[in-house]
C-alpha cells in the first residue's frame, strides 16, 4: 500500500469522527447547518488535496533516490567487470633473454674444460642429435632428447643445476640453448666442439644408453612456450642450416635477406657488402630491421650465434630463416664481397 493511500484512509476516518462529534474549531462563528456542512466539505478537499500534492512530490524525491542508487551501482559494477589483463608481450619476453647474454654466448669451447665442469658440478649432459646418431655413439653418461622434441621433455631437464647440451658440430647445440634460454632456463651451456670435436680429441665413446631423470616441468609462460614449441618440433631436415658457403652466396645473391647478428664493432671492422647488422643482445629491439615477407639468411663470426638467432627469430615471426654454421672468414674466403672500408 502507498504511503498516499495510508494518509488519505487515516484522513477520512478522523473526518467522520470529527462530523460525528459536532465540534467546531475554536473561535469559529455559529453558521447555518447547511452552511458549516459546506464549509467543512471545501476544508477537507484543501487539504486533501495538499496532501496529494505532497505524496507526488515524496514519491518523485523517492524514485530519484532509487535511480541514483541504480546508477552508481550500475557504474561500479561497469568499472570492475572492465578490467582485463594485459596481454603477454612474446617481443620483451625475447629481448629479456637476449639482452642479458653474457661474454662468450654461453659456450664451452675447450673439451679439458667441459670435462672439468662437468665433473666438478655434476652436470647433466643432453645429447641433441638424433636417436639413431646417439646409439651409434656419445659421451659417456649423456642423456638423449632429440633436438625437435626438446621443449616436449622439459620434466627431464633440471633449472637448478648445470646442464650441458651438444649434437654433432655445435649448430643444433645452440639452437637447443637459445630454446632453453627463452623460456626462462638461465643454467645451461653449449659443448660447442660437439661430437666432431670429442672423437678428433680422442675422448671415449660409449653406446650404453643413459635413462633421463624425469624431475619436474618448470613453470612457464603458455603463449611463451607455444611459440618456442611451434619452431622446434618443427624443424625441418637440415635444421634451418643455410649449407655451406657456396649455397650461402647462392642465396644471398637470389635476394635474401643477409643478417649479421655481430657486435656493431666487429661489423665495423669488416662486413659483407649485403649484410645488415642487427646484435644477437639486440635482435628482439631490433627486429623490424628483419622483413617479413623475404627469406633471411643469418650469419655471426663462428656460426654458433646465428644458430642461437634461428629460434628468436621465428618467435618474433621470421621463421624464414636459415643459419650459416661457418665462420665469417669463410665467407670472405669463398668470395663473398666485403663492403669498403
Amino acid at each position: 500500500m502507498s504511503s498516499s493511500t495510508k494518509v488519505l484512509r487515516a484522513l477520512r476516518r478522523d473526518k467522520r469522527r470529527y462530523e460525528e462529534s459536532g465540534l467546531e474549531p475554536a473561535g469559529s462563528p455559529v453558521l447555518p447547518h447547511n452552511e458549516r456542512k459546506t464549509m467543512k466539505r471545501m476544508q477537507w478537499v484543501s487539504l486533501i488535496g495538499l496532501v496529494l500534492a505532497l505524496a507526488m512530490v515524496a514519491a518523485a524525491c523517492s524514485s530519484d533516490d532509487s535511480a541514483d542508487d541504480t546508477t552508481t551501482t550500475t557504474t561500479t559494477v561497469a568499472e570492475t567487470t572492465t578490467t582485463t589483463e594485459a596481454a603477454f608481450d612474446l617481443t620483451a619476453a625475447v629481448d629479456d633473454y637476449l639482452s642479458s647474454i653474457p661474454e662468450g654466448f654461453f659456450a664451452i669451447g675447450d673439451t679439458q674444460v667441459f670435462k672439468d665442469g662437468v665433473e666438478a658440478s655434476g652436470a647433466l649432459v643432453v645429447d641433441v642429435r638424433e636417436e639413431s646418431e646417439y646409439a651409434e655413439g656419445h659421451i659417456p653418461g649423456a642423456v638423449s632428447i632429440p633436438l625437435r622434441t626438446l621443449t616436449q621433455n622439459l620434466d627431464k631437464i633440471p633449472t637448478d643445476s648445470q646442464v650441458y647440451v651438444y649434437c654433432k658440430s655445435g649448430f643444433r647445440a645452440a639452437q637447443a640453448l637459445s630454446a632453453l634460454g627463452l623460456v626462462g632456463y638461465d643454467n645451461v651451456l653449449s659443448y660447442r666442439p660437439g661430437w666432431d670435436g670429442w672423437t678428433e680429441a680422442g675422448e671415449e665413446a660409449s653406446t650404453e644408453e643413459t635413462m633421463a631423470e624425469v624431475v619436474g616441468a618448470p613453470e612457464i609462460e603458455p603463449e611463451l612456450l607455444a611459440a618456442v614449441d611451434a619452431y622446434m618440433s618443427t624443424i625441418p631436415e637440415g635444421f634451418n642450416s643455410a649449407g655451406d658457403a657456396a649455397k650461402f652466396l647462392e642465396a644471398a645473391d637470389a635476394g635474401s635477406f643477409v643478417l649479421d647478428v655481430r657486435t656493431a664493432d666487429e661489423y665495423a671492422a669488416g662486413h659483407l657488402e649485403a649484410a645488415t647488422n642487427v646484435d644477437l643482445r639486440g635482435l628482439a629491439t631490433g627486429i623490424d630491421m628483419v622483413p617479413t615477407d623475404s627469406s633471411t639468411i643469418v650469419h655471426c663470426g663462428s656460426g654458433h650465434r646465428a644458430a642461437m638467432a634461428l629460434p628468436a627469430l621465428a618467435v618474433l615471426d621470421r621463421a624464414s630463416s636459415k643459419g650459416y654454421g661457418g665462420s665469417y672468414d669463410s665467407l670472405v674466403e669463398a668470395g663473398a664481397p666485403v663492403a669498403a672500408q
